[in-house]
């Protein structure tokens, strides 16, 4: 999902995006993926040694008030001890990653950085990379409370490689009053595509909307889609059991959801809103009276209440719930970003960013982070903090995101997918997507040739790490 979304009735978002593309290390086939060295040592006594204050910089995709919660958490942490000093660095949206590729040749990267789930194998095949797991080893730190599923999505060969830190996944967003208005109940959104449709064709019936709901052509909702109906999105166990060599989009799962998707715009019942990076027209059908339903990030949640707060937006009650599968239950996998510890910097840089990255995932500073922002929470003493108790009891559908990574199986599918060109991949979906929807190809066609373009796409990918 993309992959990194501050989701907004009327400012400017960006869709869960992510990067992709090729890397320097030596691997093919359908030989292991490059997992980081399990022997690699986190240089902890450096950082002790050290005598002056050690700064780091890191590299960061926060959007708006995300950002100024992030700026005042590392004040706090800079103010709280005089051994590390931590300056942050904005990256353009789904730029961080490219931009961290072209500083390995003049050596303009960050100590730590926050990057996308989808930049995962690309980021291990830089080889640039300190993974966590041996900071977590030579401090004796442990994992006991962190959600198995969060921490699942970094991890590769037994090895964690990054932190999960800003963890997000796709909700369904619905007007209760349109709802109401159709003779729904609007404390009961659909939990399968077969009852959105359902429910659609009650909401246009009744004029409560023109349509039932809107759609963006994200790739991310098929991502989702197959995690959630258990099924893996590229070969080789999601590229966790071997490096994947093909993508796994021709299947009962992925026809069925492209041809739902496809008779929905079809027939009116959903409203297609486009592909255009960074656009909210999808939230606006629902402020705008447009839609009933859409899905998009719960991390958004916090902005989007924001704006409903001001007023502006009367006739919208808004509810949240699960995102809609081709069946119910099942799970879904994580979305958005991570902390990586960058080995190019001096061992006491990097021991450093360890100690920035163990405050930030402390339990007081993701309560924080959780409760301003609707990223979801990972660890259950984070769970159990006054402050989320407080915010599920009196709002709910803050809580969807973290029922939706705590419930259903952790596997290889809810994992999600490991392989390099992702981002890239993502383009091809986009565009099959909207072929599909254009009429220039059917479904299940429009499915065949994305994958064989997508299979083109990871081939080449892996031969020029082997070359």
């Amino acid at each position: 999902m993309r992959r990194r979304v501050a989701l907004a009735f009327l400012v400017p978002v960006l869709a869960l995006a992510a990067c992709g593309g090729g890397g320097s290390s030596k691997s093919s086939g359908a030989k292991p993926a490059t997992t980081g060295a399990k022997g690699a040592a986190c240089p902890l006594d450096a950082l002790r040694k050290a005598k002056s204050p050690v700064e780091i910089t890191f590299w960061h995709q926060f959007l708006s008030n995300n950002v100024q919660v992030l700026s005042d958490l590392t004040k706090k942490f800079n103010e709280s001890q005089s051994k590390v000093k931590v300056k942050l660095v904005e990256q353009p949206t789904g730029g961080g990653l490219d931009k961290f590729r072209a500083g390995l040749q003049t050596g303009d990267v960050p100590d730590l950085i926050e990057v996308e789930e989808t930049t995962a194998q690309t980021m291990i095949d830089s080889k640039a990379i300190l993974p966590v797991q041996a900071c977590i080893d030579g401090d004796h730190y442990s994992l006991s409370d962190f959600l198995p599923r969060a921490l699942a999505a970094y991890s590769l060969g037994g090895v964690q490689q990054s932190m999960p830190y800003n963890v997000s996944n796709p909700v369904l967003y619905y007007n209760k009053k349109a709802f109401a208005k159709a003779g729904l109940d609007p404390n009961a959104p659909p939990k399968t595509l077969a009852e959105v449709r359902a429910d659609s064709q009650k909401i246009v019936d009744s004029n409560a909307a023109p349509h039932g709901i809107a759609l963006k052509q994200e790739p991310f909702y098929n991502e989702f889609w197959y995690s959630k109906n258990g099924q893996v999105y590229v070969n080789n166990g999601n590229g966790r059991k071997a490096r994947a060599t093909k993508t796994a989009l021709v299947n009962p799962t992925g026809s069925a959801a492209w041809n739902w998707w496809h008779d929905m715009v079809t027939t009116g019942l959903a409203l297609d809103t486009g592909g255009a990076e960074g656009s909210v027209d999808n939230l606006l059908a629902i402020g705008n009276g447009n839609a009933a339903m859409t899905i998009d990030a719960i991390s958004g949640l916090g902005p989007v209440k924001n704006i409903l707060a001001s007023g502006q937006y009367p006739n919208v009650d808004l509810g949240v719930g699960p995102m809609p599968g081709l069946k119910t239950g099942g799970g879904l996998q994580v979305a958005e970003g991570s902390l990586w510890i960058v080995n190019r910097s001096r061992p006491e840089q990097q021991a450093a960013a360890w100690e920035y990255v163990k405050f930030l995932v402390d339990t007081p500073q993701l309560a924080k982070l959780d409760v301003e922002t609707g990223y979801v929470p990972f660890r259950t003493s984070v769970v159990e903090s006054p402050e989320i108790k407080d915010l599920w009891a009196k709002e709910p559908e803050y809580k969807v995101g973290y029922d939706q990574v705590f419930n259903g199986p952790t596997n290889d599918s809810t994992a999600g997918a490991l392989v390099g060109p992702y981002n890239q991949i993502r383009k091809i979906v986009k565009e099959g997507i909207a072929s599909m929807l254009t009429g220039k190809a059917t479904p299940d066609a429009a499915l065949l040739e994305t994958q064989r373009r997508s299979d083109a796409l990871i081939a080449d990918y892996n031969s020029r790490l082997a070359g």
